[in-house]
């Protein structure tokens, strides 16, 4: 007995030394530590202690966390093969490692039956937003394996966007409807927040979309436009996610063979497109105010790559390294070395002539039923509003 009195003694002083030896950092501190950790890690901390559940699963905690940027990855979507990939483009640009393990193959979370095709049509903040088939569209983060599922209505056709409304905080789908001939643009906008869609109707306007999806940067979708009957006229049309209005912006001033490619650099829009079948050119978006102009920086040898490739290279981002991540023809995805006026192949498709979409994602904690916080929840129907269609979710 004594001796077991002696050890719990001994037990208590210990836990006390411990105690006081290890001092309790402040909450905030906590939270600036973990913020720089990535999902993975995050995920297996969620069940040290309930503090940190609560912590990491705090709204405020996650937009510290996705601030961060840490790993973004290039998603794959193979046509008609229904395969789904995740590529470290980081990986293979600083030559870490090959291209197996640089490449992950991804389950989508619901089965796909006679589906046999899955669309990108947008990534904001780690979320993805894909159609499946004709009809259905979810919001996906693979990251943390959840998902929501949307009916899309008013069936195929239209120009898609996706993005971030910070002044409402929500997530919006949006969708252009083919004009054919009227004056009128609609608008069919998906809220994440409200899980219901609303159509909205613009007059005045003259233009048809060239590409079926948009390019999202700094909270407005940016697509290729044309005014339908001249259709050698090429200008760029935004869409401000936040007050959902219209702008035209003019392309760059050179002779592009059938329009611009557009995505982003640097946090800037680019446009580039190969010159009547030679090198492709890499044009900047500048704003001064209102004032939209654009500058040529940089021009590059693509050798003897077949016409379709250099007419179809979509700029993704810039790698830590300063090359200029590229997606060109659909089939594979390129380095360009500014500096040196090159290129380097990074993937190509396995699948000989199977092309694929590619859209850049960054590694989030954002969930797309933050709103709602479970699966399959019922849409919410506002009676009074006669501009809400109801979110179906099956």
């Amino acid at each position: 007995m004594a001796t077991t009195s002696t050890t719990r003694r001994h037990a208590s002083k210990t836990e006390a030394t411990m105690s006081m030896a290890i001092p309790t950092l402040p909450q905030e501190i906590i939270a600036e530590i973990l913020s720089r950790l990535p999902v993975k890690s995050l995920g297996q901390f969620r069940c040290v202690s309930k503090p940190w559940l609560s912590l990491i699963s705090d709204t405020h905690f996650i937009k510290m966390h996705l601030k961060q940027r840490l790993s973004q990855k290039v998603f794959m979507s193979f046509w008609f093969r229904l395969k789904i990939r995740s590529l470290d483009f980081e990986a293979l640009v600083n030559h870490v490692g090959d291209e197996k393990s640089a490449i992950k193959n991804l389950q989508l979370p619901l089965e796909l039956g006679s589906i046999r095709r899955v669309k990108i049509l947008g990534s904001c903040d780690g979320l993805l937003c894909l159609r499946l088939g004709d009809n259905d569209v979810i919001i996906w983060n693979p990251c943390i394996r959840e998902y929501k599922k949307l009916q899309e209505f008013n069936g195929l056709g239209g120009s898609y966007g996706f993005g971030y409304d910070c002044e409402n905080d929500d997530y919006k789908l949006v969708k252009v409807i083919p004009r054919n001939g009227s004056d009128e643009i609609s608008v069919d906008v998906f809220s994440l927040k409200t899980n219901s869609w609303r159509r909205v109707c613009y007059g005045g306007y003259k233009f048809d979309l060239v590409d079926d999806v948009g390019t999202l940067l700094n909270g407005a979708v940016y697509w290729q436009a044309n005014r339908g009957d001249t259709k050698d006229t090429s200008f760029i049309v935004s869409f401000d996610i936040v007050n959902e209005k219209f702008s035209e912006l003019p392309i760059p001033d050179c002779k592009f063979v059938e329009g611009p490619m557009l995505g982003v650099l640097g946090g800037s829009l680019c446009a580039c497109r190969s010159e009547f079948g030679k090198d492709v050119e890499m044009w900047a978006m500048k704003e001064d105010g209102a004032k939209v102009s654009w500058i040529k920086f940089a021009t590059v040898r693509l050798g003897m790559e077949p016409e379709y490739i250099r007419e179809y290279s979509i700029p993704l981002c810039f790698a830590k390294n300063g090359e200029a991540l590229m997606l060109k023809g659909g089939l594979q995805l390129d380095a360009y070395n500014l500096k040196k006026n090159g290129y380097r192949r990074l993937f190509i498709s396995p699948d000989g002539d199977c092309e694929f979409d590619g859209a850049l994602y960054v590694e989030s904690l954002v969930s797309p039923n933050v709103y709602d916080g479970a699966h399959w929840q019922t849409p919410s129907i506002q009676e009074n509003d006669q501009e809400k269609i109801d979110g179906v979710a099956r």
